[in-house]
């Protein structure tokens, strides 16, 4: 919206309930998006007093930002800057200091739309919207400020096409008075948008149709609340508490999307290989989507998520999300130190099936193609890929990745190294597979350099006609009993985990730390879990910003950025997901380490 976006920004940061009415049940099933606050008075009051709050107001992080920058408004001994855009035009148009802001708007804020599928598709000109937030102030109060934000938006318009004209007209809709604004652009006559103050919510939306559904709502109830919605009720189960919540419903968004995309003339361009829309379509089965949500929710030294995708049946591309139902790795061999690491139960051969299914059921006469070119391939190396490839992984994953010990050079930038181990079913006809493309691929083995450790043979990948390239984009592997290992970047990450591997014990995935961690999120039978120690990235994070500011010559007088040396960053950021007949559910923790290392 034009006319009220200033007011649409101040509903949208404020919070304290006035209606007891949840807005997801004002909020008619069919929006295809909406967010929601749940009490910003509430979560305004938890954010002035977090720790993230203050890490963002690190004076020495300010100026570290404006150095690279070239603004020199923020100085390390606090002397404070200019007001923002937004707090000047609000302080000195609308009067209103941020404490009073927050008083008129206290409580429930939201924001729905209903068109954004035809929008993405050139369908719709205009994004149909409603916006409501509570008030409490009075009805001549709210229409003083929407007077201003009236004025000033006609005077934008006229200073670009002096033939515009804007009237604010009323009319009376179920007891209430609606506002909108007439506008005349020099052709034609259109109302560009409307509000309405409700039992104390202010509702601003376009077309004029949807505030008149809004106001049906609050008045009488929707017919149709997002609230009564069987998946939405589902995304609850799952959720959080959702100071912030965003909800996307695919049930409506998808089928216009999916509509378009069978229409479009790359799919026809398919049909040479075999493959048809309805082919096409029966294979990837978005029909099958509904929902995907997220919950944000500050708690008391960190923030909490939790997300989910809902489907009707795991079918099509779902599918390639293939997880066993096993308990996940042990990683003892995971050290403590890592920046990051996460464990799965993720099947490769299984995933691999289901792509090979939906090959098939997006052209029949793929598959046969397939299967000839692996027969070529077994007659020229006598292997079968299949057996020794396809479907020779299992269902236990590790990945982490540790950054470089040695000091960067002047011309590099921070690069973490990453290490992953994936099971192998059968480790010699992987062995034997790997060997016979080396012969297949002219001039493979002459990049392969190999080494003994621990009685494992290392097989390092780099491009001979590049001696000298650095060590971090080496590629290594070695094949052991029951896993393939690769390592992207120095082989001594390999060599810590061999020897860790060899000497047993616990690591990471068995620590106190991460074993509290968990408690606050865990459920059962997860698929997959991550963690990752941000305080480790915040050195190198910022000697990478200065090196391509150096580099690039974009940034401002690089000689005066000095890295922030007191950050309080003992952040850890730890997430889980779960598998469900009907969706994959997660959550993401950061959160303050309480036992800095």
């Amino acid at each position: 919206m034009n006319k009220l976006l200033l007011s649409c920004v101040c509903v949208c940061i404020s919070g304290a309930a006035v209606s007891a009415v949840p807005f997801q049940e004002i909020i008619g099933e069919d929006a295809e998006f909406f967010c929601t606050v749940r009490s910003l008075s509430e979560t305004r009051a938890q954010w002035a007093t977090h720790p993230i709050l203050a890490l963002f107001e690190d004076e020495e992080l300010l100026a570290f930002f404006d150095a690279i920058e070239g603004d020199d408004t923020h100085a390390v001994d606090g002397s404070a800057d200019e007001p923002s855009g937004f707090t000047e035009v609000m302080e000195d148009v609308f009067g209103l200091s941020y404490d009073e802001l927050f008083e008129l708007f206290p409580g429930q804020a939201s924001l729905a739309f209903y068109n954004l599928s035809e929008q993405a598709l050139g369908q719709a000109e205009r994004e149909e919207m409603v916006l409501m937030a509570e008030f409490s102030g009075d009805a001549a109060r709210l229409d003083a400020l929407m007077q201003i934000q009236f004025e000033r938006n006609m005077a934008a318009h006229q200073a670009i096409n002096p033939l515009v004209e804007h009237e604010m007209i009323e009319e009376s809709f179920m007891g209430e008075t609606l506002y909108f604004d007439e506008t005349f652009n020099g052709v034609t006559t259109y109302i560009e948008d409307g509000y309405a103050f409700v039992d104390g919510i202010v509702v601003l939306a376009f077309p004029e149709s949807r505030l008149r559904a809004a106001v049906e709502s609050i008045k009488e109830g929707a017919s149709a609340p997002i609230a009564d919605s069987e998946v939405y009720q589902r995304s609850r189960e799952e959720g959080g508490r959702g100071d912030l919540g965003v909800y996307s419903n695919l049930e409506k968004l998808m089928p216009t999307l999916n509509r378009a995309l069978m229409a479009h003339s790359a799919v026809n361009k398919l049909a040479m290989f075999g493959v048809t829309a309805q082919g096409l379509d029966s294979a990837l089965s978005l029909q099958s989507l509904q929902a995907l949500y997220a919950d944000f929710d500050l708690i008391d030294s960190g923030l909490l998520s939790h997300y989910g995708l809902i489907y009707r049946e795991k079918m099509g591309f779902l599918s390639l999300m293939s997880y066993a139902n096993t308990e996940l790795p042990g990683a003892g061999y995971v050290a403590e130190g890592v920046l990051s690491s996460s464990i799965s139960t993720f099947d490769c051969s299984a995933m691999l099936a289901n792509f090979e299914r939906l090959l098939t059921s997006v052209s029949p006469t793929l598959p046969p193609l397939i299967d000839m070119q692996l027969q070529i391939a077994k007659a020229k190396t006598g292997v079968d890929l299949r057996a020794a490839l396809l479907n020779n992984f299992g269902s236990q994953t590790v990945s982490l990745s540790v950054l470089p010990e040695a000091d960067l050079g002047n011309s590099e930038i921070a690069q973490p190294q990453q290490l992953f181990v994936i099971e192998v079913k059968d480790a010699q006809a992987l062995a034997q597979a790997i060997e016979a493309f080396k012969d297949l691929i002219p001039g493979v083995r002459a990049m392969i350099e190999e080494q003994m450790y621990e009685g494992h043979t290392i097989y390092t990948m780099r491009d001979s006609s590049e001696p000298n390239l650095p060590e971090g984009n080496a590629v290594s592997y070695v094949i052991l009993r029951s896993s393939l290992i690769v390592n992207v970047g120095e082989v001594g990450l390999l060599h810590k985990v061999l020897t860790r591997m060899n000497e047993g014990g616990k690591g990471l995935w068995q620590s106190p730390e991460v074993e509290q961690l968990f408690e606050r999120i865990e459920r059962p039978n997860a698929v997959t879990r991550s963690f990752i120690n941000a305080e480790l990235m915040v050195e190198p994070l910022f000697e990478s910003l200065l090196k391509v500011g150096e580099l690039s010559g974009l940034m401002g007088d690089m000689s005066q950025a000095k890295i922030p040396s007191g950050l309080d960053t003992a952040y850890r950021m730890i997430s889980e997901l779960n598998e469900a007949p009907d969706g994959f559910f997660g959550r993401t923790l950061i959160i303050k380490s309480e036992d800095r290392k």
